[in-house]
């Protein structure tokens, strides 16, 4: 399930968590433990056609006028994701909730 603050499997995920430990353990890179915002800044934007699998998608909050970015879930190619959710799964980009609140792509700077 989704735990605010969670890192790790032993104590579960949270979106940034989960996509830290994910690079950290396949070996792409090691970012340390960071939230949402700071991976996008070592991140390098990039359009939705552009975007490989890898790239990450972030998301701005559901509250009108936030434009915080909120949100990070990993590009798996073909318009999908995999994300911390409650619980982890893949999901459709073109689905009209991400679509709303879509910030946009980047590719982490290695």
């Amino acid at each position: 399930p989704y735990v605010w603050g969670g890192s790790k499997p032993t104590t579960s995920f949270d979106c940034s968590g989960f996509v830290c430990w994910v690079f950290t353990n396949s070996g792409v890179l090691n970012p340390g433990r960071m939230g949402a915002i700071s991976l996008y800044g070592m991140c390098t934007p990039v359009t939705e056609e552009e975007a490989q699998p890898g790239a990450l998608v972030f998301f701005e909050g559901p509250i009108p006028h936030d434009d915080r970015i909120t949100h990070v879930g990993i590009y798996v190619g073909d318009g999908m994701m995999i994300h911390c959710g409650d619980p982890i799964t893949y999901a459709d980009l073109s689905d009209r909730y991400w679509v709303q609140h879509m910030y946009g792509y980047a590719r982490p700077r290695i």
